[in-house]
């Protein structure tokens, strides 16, 4: 699959826009298979890439700077000398992805804090067990695990902690900032027959972390707003992907096998009006694309958080889903680099100002024009948007031959990957 591998990087981002769209739509299995060997790691990243296997846990990896090699009393004397902590979930629907997804992203954060601030990151990036294999909510307890290791198990202070996720991984972050507020509001169950008897997991009320930063965070299992209508025909999450997602990530309800899913609390956190306050850090930035499906749910939230005293800053930019973190799809890199500096600058004003006493004016939401070209479903035959025509009129034929030539390499992995045994964290 290495020629896929290079082939997409040849690619022009409406043409990995429908690349991806594909991708999504496939089974688990399939899907798994080929975004994995899309985003294996390079031999550059290797040296940025600590593993750790489970450990009753978590698992995932730590990423830095030379960081390979390190013993653990030298990775143990990073984590105290780091200024800052990401603790990072990624996304992938629930059913995708690894820790390793987004490296050239991953390292940019870190590069760039040192750069402009002069500021040491790692990040803490988790694995979760994926669905359909694992359904709600073990992905959840995975990263409450995770994050409880990290507060009270390694002893890394709060507010040197920046949780960090994309799409569903925001929705998980989401959830255990949510769970661990309060633990005793809720009722847990869970899928592991020790902790059945003991009565449940023991989740413990976890301090919050100095910021969190969504990207095109899930915050609802509807698909009712109007940018779900609007912007299906530019974005590479369809109204199929999110069929796929709720089937295979959630249980049917016992009286009703045929009915309707029993979705994840949070994924009704929409219908919350208040109380955000409650259960989100001091200080959130979220980056949202204009031509996203989940935009306008996500900027309703972000607009009942603020209301209720949340520092809440969204950076809007004209793309598709998940462009702060799949950077492939931005047909303007001057864009990320904005969005960078206003990361770098909200980590400084989050984490280190306090600690120093100095104030950084806030950033107000971002918006631009600039972006991506409409990428049409296709079925759509009532578009009336000439930005369809416009975008395929900028693809070259070379470029039109090349995503023709990747996506019938995907369809010709397609059965491969159906009848491949995959290996899950557990």
């Amino acid at each position: 699959m290495d020629s896929i591998r290079k082939q997409l990087r040849k690619l022009p981002p409406g043409a990995v826009i429908k690349v991806l769209r594909k991708v999504f739509a496939y089974p688990a299995p399939a899907a798994r298979m080929i975004l994995n060997d899309i985003t294996r790691p390079r031999k550059s990243h290797k040296p940025w890439i600590h593993k750790v296997a489970w450990n009753n846990a978590w698992s995932g990896c730590w990423i830095g700077e030379q960081i390979h090699k390190l013993d653990d009393t030298g990775l143990k004397r990073r984590i105290d000398q780091a200024d800052i902590i990401f603790f990072n979930v990624h996304g992938g629907g629930f059913r995708l992805g690894t820790c390793t997804m987004y490296m050239d992203t991953y390292i940019r954060w870190i590069t760039f804090l040192k750069k402009k601030y002069n500021l040491n990151a790692l990040i803490m990036s988790i694995d979760y067990r994926l669905a359909p294999e694992y359904k709600y909510p073990s992905p959840v307890e995975d990263v409450v695990k995770a994050y409880e290791h990290l507060v009270q198990t390694i002893g890394v202070e709060p507010e040197r902690v920046v949780v960090t996720g994309d799409s569903a991984g925001a929705s998980l972050l989401l959830e255990m900032l949510f769970l661990t507020h309060d633990p005793s509001m809720f009722e847990i169950v869970t899928d592991d027959p020790e902790e059945e008897d003991m009565g449940g997991p023991m989740i413990s009320e976890l301090p919050r972390p100095a910021g969190a930063v969504f990207v095109s965070p899930l915050v609802t299992d509807e698909t009712t707003s109007e940018s779900w209508r609007t912007n299906v025909k530019y974005d590479y999450i369809s109204q199929h992907t999110a069929k796929v997602i709720k089937r295979d990530y959630f249980e049917k309800t016992p009286n009703e096998p045929d009915g309707p899913t029993e979705a994840s609390p949070i994924l009704g956190i929409a219908k919350l009006q208040t109380g955000f306050h409650a259960f989100l850090p001091e200080q959130v930035l979220m980056y949202i694309g204009d031509k996203e499906v989940l935009r306008d749910d996500a900027l309703d939230l972000a607009e009942k958080a603020e209301q209720d005293g949340v520092q809440w800053e969204s950076v809007v930019e004209d793309c598709v889903h998940d462009w702060f973190c799949v950077r492939e799809v931005v047909k303007d890199k001057t864009m990320l680099d904005r969005a960078d500096t206003v990361f770098a600058d909200f980590c400084y004003r989050t984490v280190v100002a306090p600690r120093e006493g100095r104030v950084i004016d806030d950033l107000s939401a971002r918006r631009t024009s600039e972006g991506l070209e409409a990428v049409p479903e296709g079925n759509e035959e009532d578009d009336d948007d000439d930005s369809s025509e416009e975008f395929h009129e900028a693809l070259s034929t070379t470029d039109t031959e090349l995503e023709a030539a990747v996506l019938k390499k995907l369809e010709e992995q397609l059965p491969t990957a159906r009848s491949s045994t995959l290996t899950v964290y557990v």
